[in-house]
């Protein structure tokens, strides 16, 4: 029993410190943005308005210094100011009187998706139709054309993929 335990809490201990590692990884990977420390409610002077990681080395950031932006950046050579008192833009104004949210129509909204769906399914058979019209014409004059040895027919490769974005938004946006 006592080494049945001590496997156990082995395993756990395993266990626990591979989770860790993964939120780790995780966090490196997608450039996950932790919340920062809390401070009191006075209005900063410098804050970081945008961070972009340019490589694995190097990221630029957006610096905001009393209504001015400066793009830094940095590196494991150092620091580098790529553009210096770049005017900031003001935020926009809130508005007082908003429109209402249109309350939405169940039955319309469900029509309208069996419609759309329907166009989506049927947008890979109209893409393939000319081709198998194209196809067919060939073998028609290829058996027309009464020579004595007819050519070898190609198969063409049949498209696999069905849904790639341009297809989807071509579909749902037409």
């Amino acid at each position: 029993m006592d080494i049945l335990s001590t496997l156990r809490t082995m395993g756990a201990l395993g266990m626990v410190l591979g989770m860790l590692a993964g939120a780790l990884w995780f966090v490196k990977r997608y450039d996950v943005k932790l919340p920062g420390r809390v401070t009191n409610t006075r209005r900063k002077r410098i804050e970081i308005v945008e961070r972009l990681s340019v490589d694995g080395k190097r990221s630029v950031a957006l610096i905001r210094r009393d209504g001015m932006e400066h793009l830094v950046m940095f590196g494991p050579e150092g620091q580098a100011t790529i553009e210096s008192g770049i005017v900031a833009p003001e935020p926009p104004a809130p508005e007082l009187a908003a429109e209402p949210v249109p309350v939405a129509n169940l039955a319309e909204d469900i029509a309208a998706l069996g419609a759309n769906f329907a166009r989506l399914v049927d947008l890979p058979r109209l893409a393939e139709l000319p081709r198998a019209v194209a196809a067919r014409a060939a073998t028609a004059a290829a058996r027309n054309a009464h020579s004595p040895r007819a050519p070898k027919r190609v198969r063409e490769q049949r498209n696999t993929t069905r849904w790639n974005r341009a297809a989807v938004r071509a579909a749902l946006d037409a």
